[in-house]
């Protein structure tokens, strides 16, 4: 039987993987699907709405998304000290990579969500291809953290 700290520790991390995927699926999704096919398919007075619906719509889903990475990463790396003692060597550097990763991926949202108040029609996501990179580099620095 699994003790409640482990089930605990296993929920969380789940919750991270959940939430990274989901963020960074839809970025991806954005990227691959909806924006070469709204550009395609719809007339460019309707694109701009339409992008901006579906847009405003993810973002309540990215606003939880981010938020519960923020707090499963730090419950995350409370985990890893408990089990590793100092962070060090490799884990170290590729955990403060994902940080600043992270943080930086952190800025463009909020400035995105910014960006996002006026309300106009948009014909492309801001910050897009920047978080889809960032998005890849978090995922790498996961796989050193887990490999390391």
């Amino acid at each position: 039987m699994i003790a409640s700290g482990q089930l605990f520790k296993i929920l969380n991390f789940w919750v991270h993987l959940v939430s990274a995927f989901i963020w960074i699926g839809g970025v991806l999704f954005s990227s691959l699907i909806l924006l070469p096919a709204a550009q395609k398919f719809l007339h460019k007075d309707v694109r701009g709405e339409f992008l901006r619906h579906v847009h405003t719509r993810f973002q309540k889903f990215s606003g939880a998304c981010v938020f519960l990475l923020r707090v499963t990463g730090v419950i995350n790396i409370h985990f890893a000290k408990q089990y590793r003692g100092a962070l060090t060597g490799l884990y170290f550097s590729a955990l403060m990579l994902k940080i600043l990763f992270f943080t930086i991926l952190l800025t463009f949202y909020l400035l995105h969500i910014k960006e996002l108040g006026n309300k106009k029609p948009i014909a492309h996501f801001p910050y897009q291809e920047a978080t889809l990179v960032l998005g890849v580099l978090i995922i790498l620095m996961a796989a050193v953290l887990k490999h390391s």
